[in-house]
């Protein structure tokens, strides 16, 4: 719910301008907004509404957990290594993953009923709060009466006491009123933004429309996941989209070649990483290729995460909390150079893009010592910074004395579609943020683009100069920013609202200035 939805905006204009119509002079403009303000509507919505929908959801999660109960019991047995589906995923492999997305969904209903629940016992009490603030706004009004002819002041019946006295009654209620719309608004902001989150967790719809069997689909959403969210699931939401699209798209021929490959894969995460290629935009040769590769690792999640996932971090972590990015010991960094834009812009990438990841950590060659290892993997990122740093600069930026490091968000725009949207099927945007109000406002855009699996880079300043991060990850009203200096960290929203981005790290410029908003 945006504030042009509700009345808070209108009642925001006339606070303004009671708060300043005092004195003989503005008896007739009081009496004018008194009268506006009364003709100004209540919170919408019905708190019983609301809890009706929350009780719904109370039956719903009780239905899920009377199912994960039965689905546990049956994983529980020893049962035969049933092969189903396309992929020749063993029955027990099956059950677990259908027991995650059950326990997922029981605690999906649970927030959601707890979610409308809170907002309908903001909003009770905001009606309330609003209904009693109209009392003494009538008798504001009725003061002013007292002391106007028509829209002047009455000199021969004005009273400074009654004037004083209607002023202060109407500032007084207006202040609640829009205290009360505005609780409102925020929690409407702050529910809508965790059904987001939850809904964006929904990834295997997202592979209904492909041709493969509904177990296979499971198992593909369901890797690398956990019983309690989706955070550090290979496939996003968005990676989900594109790779059923495209595996919708392929030839007869294709598809079956595909779905070879994924019945040959060492696990789960092996085959998701395959779709997570597919997704790129990768064609079948350059997959099959990318699967003889990894192949021999195939049954090896921790591998195949530290050489094909740089940004999985797990869930959610303690706000504050540093995790360095490292691959065999050495940092995802931009080191001491002037490229955080390149050097975010090339980890967002190999993110994204598993062909390229395992290009920059193993040069090609996984298993082989001269190339698997953190010197050569740190070569190659820096030659990987260059050039996209170089690439994306103007030449009168390398000019002697007139020239400067870095890059702009013009340039950084331009390069997170040729790095990233290249492989995401999206655009980026630049957007400007100048204060509070603006950073406030874009955060709900941010909080869509990163809960759907996309990252967000954005620019902070202050007056020891700017630097670029990336938003890649939303819990509540916090977010997961990767700072190009070799770590990840979760950080309250409010810093990036109040100018409190150095809550990152030291060093880091603390206002929030501009976004670039996948489209």
């Amino acid at each position: 719910m945006s504030d042009d939805d509700t009345p808070l905006p209108r009642l925001r204009e006339l606070k303004r301008d009671i708060d300043d119509q005092n004195g003989f002079w503005n008896a007739g403009a009081l009496h004018y907004s008194t009268r506006e303000a009364l003709g100004v509507s209540g919170p919408g919505g019905e708190p019983s509404t609301l809890e009706s929908l929350a009780a719904d959801h109370d039956r719903a999660e009780k239905r899920l957990d009377t199912a994960l109960m039965a689905v546990s019991e049956i994983r529980q047995r020893r049962l035969p290594a049933v092969w189903a589906g396309e992929t020749r995923v063993a029955a027990t492999d099956a059950l677990a993953a259908a027991e995650r997305a059950l326990e997922r969904g029981v605690g999906v209903m649970g927030k959601v009923a707890h979610g409308l629940r809170s907002l309908a016992g903001t909003l009770e009490t905001a009606k309330q709060r609003d209904t009693a603030a109209l009392t003494p706004l009538r008798e504001a009004y009725d003061l002013t009466e007292e002391v106007t002819a028509g829209p002047f002041t009455d000199p021969l019946h004005y009273d400074g006491d009654t004037m004083y006295r209607a002023h202060q009654l109407a500032k007084g209620a207006m202040a609640e009123r829009v205290a009360a719309h505005a609780a409102v608004q925020e929690s409407s902001r702050e529910t809508s933004s965790t059904f987001f989150d939850l809904a964006s967790q929904a990834r295997l719809p997202r592979l209904g429309d492909s041709p493969l069997p509904a177990l296979d689909e499971l198992l593909l959403t369901d890797a690398g996941s956990t019983g309690t969210g989706m955070d550090s699931a290979i496939l996003s939401a968005s990676m989900a989209d594109r790779a059923a699209d495209r595996l919708a798209a392929l030839s007869e021929a294709d598809q079956a070649r595909l779905a070879a490959l994924l019945a040959g894969a060492g696990s789960p995460e092996h085959r998701a990483y395959l779709m997570r290629a597919l997704a790129a935009g990768y064609d079948l040769d350059r997959i099959a290729e990318f699967d003889r590769l990894i192949g021999p690792y195939g049954d090896d999640p921790a591998w195949l995460r530290d050489h094909l996932s740089p940004l999985d971090a797990g869930g959610p972590m303690p706000t504050g909390l540093r995790q360095d990015t490292v691959f065999d010991g050495t940092e995802w960094t931009q080191g001491q150079y002037p490229t955080c834009v390149a050097s975010s812009t090339v980890t967002a990438r190999a993110h994204v893009d598993p062909l390229y990841a395992l290009q920059l950590t193993t040069g090609g060659h996984p298993g082989d010592p001269a190339y698997d290892n953190g010197a050569a993997f740190a070569e190659r990122l820096r030659d990987e910074q260059v050039r996209v740093y170089d690439g994306g600069r103007s030449w009168y930026q390398d000019l002697p004395v007139l020239g400067s490091d870095g890059m702009s968000n013009d340039q950084s725009e331009t390069i997170a579609d040729e790095e990233i949207g290249a492989r995401t099927g999206v655009d980026y945007e630049n957007r400007g943020v100048d204060n509070a109000e603006e950073r406030r406002a874009v955060l709900p855009e941010i909080e869509r683009a990163v809960d759907e699996g996309h990252a967000v880079p954005f620019s902070s300043h202050d007056d020891n100069g700017g630097h670029q991060m990336l938003v890649i990850g939303h819990d509540g009203d916090r977010l997961q920013v990767y700072n190009p200096w070799g770590y990840t960290v979760w950080v309250d929203e409010d810093d990036f609202v109040d100018g409190r981005l150095d809550s990152i790290g030291n060093g880091v410029p603390h206002e929030l200035t501009s976004v670039r908003l996948p489209g």
